[in-house]
């Protein structure tokens, strides 16, 4: 997609893309973007109104299973959303299943740490994405290297942009 194509199509989704994001974009195309952007919120944003929703929250689980480095040991519940959502995603359990693996996670956010609080929320997102409308990031707040080594695993599951035109084809 060009710039100008993209630009129409960022501002015309029913979510609109932030002004920092427009900004940020400036003539970059489609592909450029996709290549170059080191926010995984706004990956993850865009990807959402153009791949399935399963492929969505296997991108989210991807992302949230890298906080679980700072889960306690033996504090199970954000793992478990995460299993029961790539779960969801394969056919293998059910939207019930889900809410009680996100609804857990919210015990485990009162966790002693920020970082392990954080975890749980990014699993608890993940999760969600299986039957919300809202973004699949959560408020997980990585550093500057982990945001990259974030977006990597994001265009591992898609290298080039999936943009509606692709997946439209």
């Amino acid at each position: 997609m060009t710039n100008e194509e993209l630009v129409k199509h960022l501002l015309g989704r029913r979510t609109k893309a932030c002004d920092e994001a427009i900004n940020w974009l400036g003539k970059r195309n489609s592909d450029e973007m996709w290549a170059e952007c080191e926010k995984p919120d706004w990956l993850l944003w865009y990807a959402a109104a153009n791949v399935s929703r399963k492929e969505l929250v296997l991108a989210a689980c991807d992302c949230a299973e890298t906080a679980l480095r700072y889960v306690p040991e033996g504090e199970d519940r954000p793992r478990l959303a995460i299993e029961t959502a790539r779960s969801w995603a394969s056919g293998d359990a059910d939207i019930q299943s889900v809410k009680a693996a996100v609804s857990a996670t919210g015990k485990a956010r009162n966790a002693d740490s920020a970082a392990a609080a954080d975890a749980a929320y990014a699993a608890g997102y993940a999760a969600a994405a299986c039957y919300s409308t809202y973004s699949p990031y959560s408020p997980y707040s990585p550093d500057a290297g982990e945001e990259a080594n974030l977006c990597d695993l994001i265009r591992k599951r898609w290298p080039v942009c999936p943009c509606t035109e692709r997946v439209n084809a």
